[in-house]
């Protein structure tokens, strides 16, 4: 990670925290309805067949299938380096945002929408979205570990917007086929950025990529075959 990227991720960091923690307060307090009901309730109305089937299939993919798929990729990473830190970051953050988002299920205790309303089948409590809180941290600290070994800017702010804008799809899915309500997609983008923010800031630190920067190379030319020198 570069200097100048730091404040960016801890500031991220931050605001994910915060964000996360305004979405749990509001849930104890049962005080969400002003967001959840009508988005939940639009969300349901609008369903279409011909998005059914793909929203079907991000919902089921953004799970374990992609944690399995990120973490044999830089389990690849790995191997072709000869390096531990790839597979690390992404297996490391991957479970991390499994136990996370599990011992947040378990705490809030938050019932699903009305079955009624679902479109597949779901079990266990619903803050929050465990699916979007996985999706979210293995993406970007994907986007993280490529785009270290990424030279072209435009090449990364698409890893990037890509990780961040697949994650918003994950969530959206859960919420459109009717089993979490807004909130839990929302504390799960947070949640998810958190866990991967944390992260890349702990490797920043022990690694110390933060303070370091690559040598300066020198464009003079030698005394010694310049002309007229002696």
């Amino acid at each position: 990670m570069s200097r100048s990227a730091v404040p960016l991720v801890v500031a991220t960091l931050l605001v994910s925290l915060i964000a996360f923690a305004v979405c749990a307060g509001l849930v104890l307090e049962r005080e969400t309805g002003f967001v959840d009901e009508p988005v939940l309730n639009g969300a349901v109305e609008h369903r279409a067949a011909a998005l059914d089937g793909p929203m079907k299939v991000v919902t089921h993919a953004s799970k374990y299938p992609l944690l399995f798929v990120t973490v044999l990729g830089a389990l690849l990473v790995s191997w072709r380096e000869r390096a531990w830190r790839p597979l690390l970051l992404v297996g490391g953050t991957g479970a991390l945002s499994v136990a996370l988002a599990t011992l947040a299920k378990e705490t809030t205790d938050r019932h699903r929408p009305p079955s009624a309303l679902w479109a597949i089948p779901e079990e266990g409590f619903c803050f929050p979205s465990r699916h979007t809180v996985i999706a979210t941290a293995v993406l970007l600290i994907l986007a993280y570990v490529i785009g270290e070994r990424v030279a072209s800017r435009a090449v990364r702010a698409a890893l990037w917007g890509g990780a961040l804008a697949c994650s918003v799809l994950v969530g959206a899915s859960r919420v459109y086929l009717g089993v979490h309500w807004a909130t839990d997609a929302l504390a799960g983008l947070a949640l998810g950025a958190s866990i991967a923010t944390a992260v890349m800031t702990a490797d920043a630190l022990v690694t110390g990529t933060a303070h370091s920067a690559p040598p300066e190379t020198s464009h003079d030319i030698p005394s010694e075959v310049r002309p007229g020198a002696p």
